[in-house]
């Protein structure tokens, strides 16, 4: 009869750095009940595929006696039936392995194993999961995108009464989400072990996958080239560091990075090119200001901010003639307005006045973000820099 206390199975579709973390989570699960295990690899370095693996020898082991894994994912479609499609196909690949003939059935969010299931569920605070129970693991793919509190009331509840292990894989983000809770604690609990054997945390950096799949290597060193070693997206999906942003955008470092040698401008140069950016503020008395941001393009694509002009409490018909006549007089190539809620007329009426010059963004979360992370791959990879500090109110302005 085979049972959960078999060693694990060989896996020889697994890269060297997958099979090792996959031997060591199988034994882990196993053996140490109730343990929470965490796994950290890069993107695009597999680990999926060692969580289905995992999955699926732990059922092939428990055929026999019996029992369940809940794996939850932060969404069932499209995430948890993709980790679905992948459980199968490991479980193709590894019942030759442990062989017994067991029945394998597949249904509608679930597989089984002769008498041993797993179950795949939308970790969303907006699915309903209670109700199931995890006698040999409870499993969390991308549970850095998984709420912490949600997951504590509604999943690790499943494996209370029957003291199963817990693995959360995925990719570190800013110190405060699950996964990095939970690798914080194992790391500091691993720090403090005399055998590395009993470890619960387990990482692959991108190196040690570029040893074994040169491609991924290239790939990863022209993501740092272009995002900049120090671009959150960079730190934390291939440097597996998170990232603690502290409410601030930039670091002290990167505020000195974008200090230019070069003077501000108070009119354009012959023969040189400019873009501007129109942050639209408020109309009449109020305090927030309409921002007009204009930089010099080099031939390189950078950019070197040579000027700003800023309209407090002003009207937007009165803010609109400047911006015209500003962009006329600097010969702007492109300028980009923020065409969201009150600034939507503003634009309108820049676009009836300088054509195609005038580009309108309409913000969202997803664009805000996006545009954050490529500022801050500019300052990174040196294609941002500011005026000299003059000690103008420009400069002030600017600085702050």
């Amino acid at each position: 009869m085979r049972s959960a206390t078999l060693p694990p199975p060989r896996a020889p579709f697994l890269r060297d750095y997958q099979a090792a973390v996959f031997r060591a989570l199988f034994r882990g699960v196993v053996r140490e009940r109730g343990a929470t295990f965490t796994v950290l690899f890069p993107r695009q370095a597999g680990k999926n595929e060692v969580s289905a693996s995992l999955v699926a020898a732990l059922l092939l082991a428990h055929a026999d006696a019996g029992g369940s894994i809940v794996l939850a994912a932060p969404t069932y479609r499209p995430q948890g039936q993709i980790s679905e499609a992948r459980t199968w196909r490991a479980i193709e690949r590894l019942s030759g392995a442990l062989g017994g003939g067991h029945a394998v059935r597949r249904g509608e969010n679930r597989i089984s194993v002769g008498r041993a299931e797993v179950i795949f569920l939308s970790a969303s605070p907006a699915a309903h999961s209670p109700g199931h129970t995890a006698s040999i693991a409870l499993i969390a793919d991308e549970a850095q995108d998984i709420d912490e509190e949600w997951f504590d009331r509604q999943f690790r509840p499943m494996a209370a009464s029957t003291g199963a292990s817990t693995v959360l894989f995925g990719t570190p983000w800013n110190g405060r989400t699950l996964l990095d809770h939970a690798v914080a604690r194992n790391r500091a609990r691993d720090r403090s072990l005399a055998n590395p054997a009993g470890r619960r945390h387990f990482e692959v950096s991108w190196e040690e996958v570029a040893r074994s799949r040169p491609a991924y290597g290239a790939y990863v060193r022209q993501e740092r080239d272009r995002l900049g070693a120090n671009h959150p997206l960079f730190l934390s999906q291939y440097g597996l560091r998170t990232v603690e942003s502290a409410g601030r955008m930039f670091t002290n470092a990167q505020l000195a990075a974008i200090e230019g040698t070069f003077a501000r401008e108070l009119a354009p140069r012959a023969g040189e090119r400019y873009v501007a950016g129109l942050d639209v503020g408020g109309d009449g008395d109020r305090a927030d200001a309409s921002v007009l941001t204009v930089a010099r393009v080099r031939p390189d694509r950078a950019c070197e901010v040579v000027e700003i002009a800023a309209w407090a409490g002003s009207a937007y018909r009165e803010v609109e003639r400047a911006v015209v006549d500003f962009a006329r007089r600097w010969r702007l190539e492109r300028l980009v307005v923020d065409g969201t809620g009150l600034g939507g007329p503003v634009a309108a009426t820049l676009q009836e006045a300088l054509g195609d010059v005038v580009e309108r963004v309409h913000f969202t979360g997803a664009l805000k973000s996006a545009l954050g992370y490529a500022l801050l791959g500019a300052v990174d990879t040196d294609r941002l820099r500011v005026f000299a500090n003059d000690h103008s109110g420009e400069a002030r302005t600017l600085r702050k």
